[in-house]
């Protein structure tokens, strides 16, 4: 049965993905604001979008290379379609398409968004050891807490010995112990039984506390300690995992708790999510072109804009 909680959560990350890139513009680390606030949100986006694909894919009975193979055949084509359309549209011949669809999966050339599709791919060819890796009960608890390790560590040598985030001078495409932990993490939570997790009213509220106000811890660590204000850095820290547990669990939670109205709207801007994904960066540089970021409600009205533009076009793709 479909998990419109989930298909929510789809949603809320996909517009984090566009809060990220809409509002960095809007701030620096000399002054808190709202562009701020709303950019540090967004944090959460991509690894939820880890956990959500490792929910579904980790808990499928059976998980043989020809279907890896024809996820991955998928995830090409977006990436050699939209790589040869940009190829076209901006002339640019003297330049090797191939050079370009490759860069696109290591975070370079015309769509630096695709990192996300080529960490997916290299996840996919690892899915059936991965699989069979945690066929037993302890296996999810042993290599989550190994990983979790390796990230109390880097964060002990980003805040204590550099003072500024060793993973970037790894591509993101390439951090596979950050993003193994939140798809493993996404796999262990569609294991257990998420219904009969119980949230009381006390654990609601407190919850809903620290999500508000994680961006002021985050801008602090970011001007402070990292002296780089760029959320990517972050996806290793212990407050952005435990947030985007509870937020996982929180929308999955959603349906036993309330009853969901406009299904079939749900299921429709969740199916254009991927879409959104990879248009919104060209939308934004057009938006971004006639508002001045300079006032302090300009970043509201880019992403608003640019939510409304890429969520039209992915539903007339």
């Amino acid at each position: 049965m479909r998990n419109l909680g989930l298909d929510l959560l789809k949603i809320f990350s996909c517009i984090g993905v566009v809060v990220l890139h809409s509002t960095r513009s809007g701030f620096n680390l000399e002054h808190y604001n709202i562009s701020a606030h709303l950019y540090y949100l967004g944090t959460y986006a991509i690894p939820l979008f880890f956990m959500l694909n490792g929910y579904f894919l980790l808990n499928k009975k059976k998980l043989p290379y020809s279907y890896v193979f024809n996820k991955i055949r998928g995830i090409l084509t977006i990436v050699f379609v939209w790589n040869m359309l940009i190829w076209m549209i901006k002339r640019d011949f003297n330049v090797n398409p191939l050079m370009k669809i490759i860069g696109s999966l290591i975070q370079e050339g015309y769509a630096y968004q695709f990192w996300f599709f080529g960490s997916l791919i290299i996840i996919y060819l690892t899915l059936p050891i991965v699989k069979k890796l945690l066929e037993k009960d302890y296996s999810y608890s042993v290599i989550l807490l190994i990983l979790i390790v390796i990230g109390i560590v880097i964060e002990m040598i980003n805040t204590f010995i550099f003072h500024k985030p060793i993973q970037q001078y790894v591509p993101q495409t390439f951090r596979f112990w950050t993003w193994f932990f939140y798809y493993i993490l996404g796999g262990y939570l569609g294991k257990i039984n998420i219904q009969e997790i119980k949230l009381t009213k006390f654990i609601k509220i407190s919850f809903s506390i620290i999500f508000i106000i994680s961006p002021i811890l985050l801008f602090y660590l970011a001007k402070n300690v990292y002296h780089n204000g760029t959320a990517e850095y972050f996806y290793d820290s212990m407050i952005v995992k435990i947030v985007c547990i509870g937020l996982f669990i929180f929308f999955a939670k959603i349906e036993k708790n309330i009853v969901l109205k406009n299904n079939e709207l749900i299921v429709m801007l969740s199916s254009l999510t991927m879409g959104v994904y990879i248009v919104h960066t060209y939308v934004l540089a057009r938006v971004a072109k006639y508002i001045n970021y300079n006032l302090w409600y300009s970043t509201v009205i880019i992403l608003i804009i640019t939510l409304n533009i890429s969520f039209f076009i992915s539903r007339i793709i």
